[in-house]
């Protein structure tokens, strides 16, 4: 295999505007001014307290920056050297330590911090790096990858949740670390493959009393910049009603660090874009700021799970990819924002779920799109790299078309079969027009049948299949879209399944996000869309939803 070193295209380390799209996703958003909507009104966070680094020009001291004032780990911090755990960590079932009801309530009257943010970099102090894992568990330890041209650096590990609007706490910080330069990814010129093959930076310890949850690491360079690594931290044996679950794979597909992603090549003669990418590598500082899809489109939901003090439980889509039965531990589990892409293992997982009476909810718009494959990294771990052909020339479709990685609607499985509904086209940004305002979802939201919730519909839209979606299902919104030059229909939707599970979709990517009224929708929503996302979320914590909550004609009596 003839493989090629190519240098990151960092654009001169310039970033791109806050509302420039790729494919998609918007890259560049400067998260320090993020607001929260506590309680009805609008309330903005305070800005970080962070003073402005030093450029490279500037001679920094290698000395770390100093620590937040908030409480961190409540014993000392442990010792760290650069050093690599002996095995990575394994992807089967972590349980570290029992937590009792109301833990998540209680993690959560701690104090919370807002100096997370990253609110702007020094271009000539940038720093990137990666995990060499997407999930871990409390005991455990994790390698973490670092490239930057400074002197130093520090790690912070935040957990991300409400604490009270500011949407973390931090649980760890790293001492000073002298930095070492990485060498270029390896490419794979063949099918667009990049892959860091990097020297170890460090190993984090993940403390025995590390609450489950999503999780920030913040790299800081002594010259003024910063970067996020995302990490989820399982524990299975918490006590949770509700899987909150991590679209890795979707995040991965859009990442164009080192050459390509699944959608675009940069600088690679000969390719339009990759078929296969790897976990190998950073998040491109670009897709905001290397936190991918997590603070747009995810965080807003784990802040209101958490906010409304229900016991969640976290996991990667690889994580169920990885361990059957994951979900059917829970009364519901939560798909967040953008998640398109699955194996024939996370598909099947869902709807084994869904006929076992776990409630799903899809928070966001083309999920279960693209049928993925993943293979081992060439290192020999599993499940490293995903693969994504689109057509009938993938390799493995020749022995085996049902192996092949199309979209699941080509193989004769549409997505609205499970979800209720199923992508319509990308690049939408229209009206949510209310249906079905009687509805139990849209009960406290003060809604009434056709009325507009502005620029709520985008920037990917779902709508229902005849045919194919389930003939009892609720459409709770209906809205007027243009869509591949012509008029469309985008639904909001909910089903109860014969099992009793009810299955709700939002039917747009920019729910989520309009829960804090960011970039995606308007103020004016806010309360509509917490009501219905709340509604939801404690009606499927509490069991078949379905069975409480039937739909189609039952609905109406």
């Amino acid at each position: 295999m003839a493989f090629v070193a190519l240098e990151l295209l960092v654009l001169s380390f310039a970033y791109f505007g806050p509302q420039v799209s790729i494919g998609g996703i918007r890259y560049g958003r400067d998260h320090s001014s993020r607001s929260r909507a506590i309680a009805g009104p609008l309330v903005a966070d305070p800005s970080p307290t962070d003073s402005v680094k030093p450029s490279l020009t500037s001679s920094p001291s290698p000395a770390p920056p100093p620590a937040p004032t908030e409480p961190s780990a409540t014993t000392p911090l442990p010792s760290l050297t650069p050093t690599v755990p002996p095995s990575s960590t394994p992807a089967t079932v972590l349980v570290r330590r029992s937590r009792s009801a109301g833990w998540v309530s209680a993690e959560n009257a701690r104090t919370g911090t807002d100096r997370w943010k990253i609110g702007g970099n020094a271009p000539l102090g940038w720093i990137e790096g990666y995990a060499r894992s997407t999930s871990t568990g409390p005991g455990d330890s994790v390698t973490v990858f670092v490239d930057t041209p400074a002197p130093s650096y520090t790690l912070e590990a935040y957990r991300m949740g409400f604490y009270g609007g500011k949407q973390g706490r931090l649980l760890w910080t790293s001492p000073s670390m002298v930095a070492t330069r990485q060498p270029p990814p390896t490419v794979d010129a063949a099918t667009g493959l990049a892959e860091a093959r990097w020297t170890p930076s460090l190993t984090l310890p993940v403390g025995d009393d590390w609450p489950p949850g999503s999780y920030l690491l913040k790299l800081v360079s002594s010259a003024g910049g910063a970067s996020y690594v995302p990490l989820t931290v399982r524990d299975d044996g918490a006590r949770a009603d509700v899987l909150v679950m991590n679209a890795v794979t979707t995040w991965q597909s859009y990442n164009q660090w080192g050459a390509c992603s699944l959608y675009a090549c940069g600088g690679l003669r000969g390719r339009a874009r990759a078929v296969k990418v790897s976990f190998d590598r950073p998040y491109a500082r670009q897709y905001n700021d290397g936190s991918a899809d997590f603070l747009d489109h995810e965080l807003p939901l784990v802040a209101l799970v958490e906010e409304l003090g229900l016991d969640a439980a976290y996991a990667t889509n690889l994580d169920v990819h990885e361990t059957p039965g994951l979900l059917r531990r829970y009364k519901a589990a939560f798909s967040l924002g953008h998640d398109e892409y699955y194996s024939r293992s996370m598909r099947k997982s869902l709807l084994d779920a869904r006929d076992n009476g776990v409630n799903l909810a899809f928070f966001g718009a083309n999920a279960v799109y693209r049928h993925i494959r993943l293979e081992a990294a060439s290192d020999g771990r599993p499940d490293r790299v995903m693969v994504n052909y689109r057509s009938s020339t993938d390799p493995a479709a020749v022995q085996d078309p049902t192996d092949g990685t199309s979209e699941w609607r080509v193989q004769k499985a549409p997505e609205a079969a499970l979800v209720g509904i199923q992508y319509l086209c990308a690049d939408v940004n229209a009206d949510l027009i209310v249906a079905a305002s009687n509805h139990w979802v849209w009960g406290g939201a003060g809604v009434r049948d056709g009325q507009p919730l502005r620029h709520l519909i985008g920037n990917e839209a779902d709508g229902v299949n005849r045919g194919v979606s389930p003939p009892n299902i609720d459409l709770l919104g209906s809205s007027p879209v243009r869509c591949n030059g012509g008029t469309a229909y985008a639904h909001t939707s909910y089903y109860a399944a014969a099992s009793g599970a009810g299955v709700f979709a939002s039917g747009t990517i920019w729910w989520i996000c309009a829960l804090e009224a960011q970039y995606c929708s308007e103020p004016g929503n806010i309360k509509a869309v917490r009501s219905a996302t709340t509604n939801v979320i404690r009606a499927f914590a509490l069991g078949p939803a379905g069975a409480v909550h039937p739909s189609g004609p039952a609905s109406r009596a």
